[in-house]
């Protein structure tokens, strides 16, 4: 059954400078932000969030923001509200996706250490499952991670290999780079397919042109093995394609231009 309709989850918001998440090639480097079509000097609202799809009779979450009382962020803490607002309840939610294991995509199935969506299955990668332990303690964030999914372990459904159908029309694709276990969620809609690439590209700017980096990614180069994946895969399928942190939670499709250089376009 294809989807008709992807709701965005707001919980957070936050404006950065770009360079503090990406860096450019060198011969951009001095006016990446000024005077390229994909930044100016007002910085970056970086997004914080999840979607929310209904489908075959289950309600499902995809990623579940950074949680409440992040007292350095802009409008923290709105992901319940905003469900609400969209008619959904936290025991109406039959599953979480998360797409990796970081604080930002968590935030919300145990801040308390009691799971928030009670009723739901939670999935992740092994990949990022089987590391948590290794990485208690190098980090706040990571043991808040860790006591995070500990808190919904009843729960949680833990896929192995590249790829777990979670519905007919979604499933779970192993993209790793941004994490071992980073991964891009395969939606079927009514219009085609969808790509919510999680944090596989932070920003469209690192799908399209080469030499970017993401400097939070933790295998830098696998990362953009896996870019490259997903770019190749939207061009070829006119896949839309969605990050976790895009500029507005706006989409788009990649085409090429009369040179062949790819080009990203944004969805109504």
């Amino acid at each position: 059954m294809a989807i008709s309709r992807i709701d965005y989850v707001s919980d957070a918001e936050h404006r950065i400078q770009p360079s503090d998440f990406l860096e450019a090639p060198s011969s951009a480097a001095s006016d990446w932000q000024t005077s390229s079509p994909w930044f100016d000097d007002a910085g970056w609202v970086l997004p914080l969030g999840g979607f929310l799809i209904r489908t075959e009779g289950r309600t499902i979450l995809i990623d579940a923001g950074i949680g409440p009382n992040i007292d350095i962020l802009d409008h923290s803490g709105q992901l319940l509200t905003s469900l609400g607002q969209l008619g959904t309840a936290a025991d109406e939610v039959t599953d979480i996706i998360l797409t990796h294991l970081h604080v930002d995509h968590v935030g919300w199935i145990a801040p308390a250490g009691e799971p928030v969506f009670s009723h739901a299955r939670h999935y992740c990668h092994r990949a990022d499952f089987d590391r948590l332990g290794s990485d208690t303690g190098s980090s706040p964030a990571m043991t808040g991670v860790h006591d995070a999914v500990k808190a919904v372990s009843d729960l949680l459904n833990v896929a192995d290999g590249d790829q777990t159908e979670i519905t007919s029309s979604i499933s779970l694709r192993l993209f790793p780079g941004h994490t071992p276990g980073n991964c891009i969620v395969d939606v079927d809609t009514a219009e085609g397919p969808v790509l919510l690439l999680g944090d596989t590209a932070h920003h469209p700017v690192l799908l399209v042109e080469d030499g970017w980096t993401d400097r939070l990614d933790e295998n830098p180069a696998e990362a953009a093995r896996a870019r490259v994946r997903v770019a190749e895969e939207m061009e070829r399928t006119n896949a839309v394609g969605l990050g976790a942190h895009f500029p507005g939670v706006r989409g788009g499709r990649i085409t090429r231009d009369a040179s062949g250089k790819r080009q990203w376009r944004p969805t109504a």
